[in-house]
């Protein structure tokens, strides 16, 4: 009950304060999002008992929960699943390639027809998607089938049936990164930046460079013993073990991050990054399509 009540508290803070400035805010467009286990928060007998919800206000006014929420574009759900924004971007992105096929039916060449769906269609997946990037199965196949149509019609064969092998070919002479991996490029890109210091973003406290000092002499290790390489890094062992972080931007890029060759994490500019990490993407990861 007591951050209940420290959370009310903060927004009395804020309504006070938009009051004396004449910047009111509209209660209908404010809502509570409890972010947690949704088993606890599902309608039940007790759900609609006072005692069992916390009643927000802002002013005067109630605020209602919700079970989602966008912020900042990122539609956000009470157990941080964002399949459901998913979907919403899949289905916009379906809208966009078939407005696009119908638009543009004149063009012919290849280059002008990638062109277009790279800036129209998936660009879409670009905003934010450190945060939403960590979705299941299900999801990553319905997007790879909307790409699959956009290979076909970038190629001009809109009749074509292709197998896993000829889909991936495709994919390399389009130099086009299946989703899956698209979203480990951007992770890795982001990594980078924060890495070397180029954007105003510090790493977690349950991050750090692995000690050399601490580690048994093998040849695995071998590198990092006689300091060639410096950018491993190792997680906490207790962050490690937290359920919540498993899915974070953070654990799941270190893992990534400490599988590319040493040689790619030290590349001396973003850009000779960029095209090192493409390259180990379409030699190591490709593969794993045709299996």
């Amino acid at each position: 009950m007591t951050d209940h009540i420290l959370l009310q508290q903060t927004v009395d803070n804020l309504y006070n304060w938009s009051v004396r400035n004449l910047m009111h805010f509209h209660p209908a467009k404010c809502h509570v999002l409890s972010v947690g286990n949704p088993s606890l928060y599902r309608s039940n007998l007790f759900t609609d008992l006072p005692f069992f919800n916390f009643i927000y206000s802002l002013g005067e006014d109630e605020l209602n929960y919700v079970s989602s929420q966008r912020d900042l574009g990122v539609a956000i759900c009470e157990n941080l699943n964002f399949n459901y924004h998913c979907e919403s971007i899949l289905n916009t992105m379906v809208f966009k390639f078939n407005l696009l096929r119908r638009s543009c039916f004149f063009l012919k060449r290849s280059c002008h027809k990638r062109t277009l769906y790279l800036s129209m269609v998936r660009s879409l997946v670009e905003h934010c998607n450190q945060v939403w990037s960590n979705l299941n199965v299900g999801s990553f196949k319905s997007l790879e089938k909307l790409q699959k149509r956009a290979v076909k019609w970038i190629r001009n064969e809109p009749l074509a049936s292709y197998t896993n092998d000829q889909y991936v070919e495709h994919l390399l002479s389009l130099n086009l990164l299946p989703f899956k991996h698209l979203f480990q490029f951007y992770d890795l890109r982001l990594f980078y930046k924060i890495m070397f210091d180029m954007v105003d973003i510090s790493f977690p406290e349950s991050i750090s460079p692995v000690n050399p000092d601490s580690l048994r002499p093998t040849r695995q290790n071998l590198d990092i013993i006689e300091r060639r390489d410096v950018t491993t890094l190792v997680f906490s062992s207790g962050a490690r073990s937290h359920n919540v972080l498993s899915g974070g931007f953070f654990y799941r890029t270190t893992i990534l991050w400490n599988k590319l060759p040493y040689e790619v994490r030290q590349a001396t500019s973003l850009s000779a990054f960029n095209h090192s990490v493409k390259e180990y993407l379409f030699k190591a990861i490709l593969p794993e399509m045709l299996l």
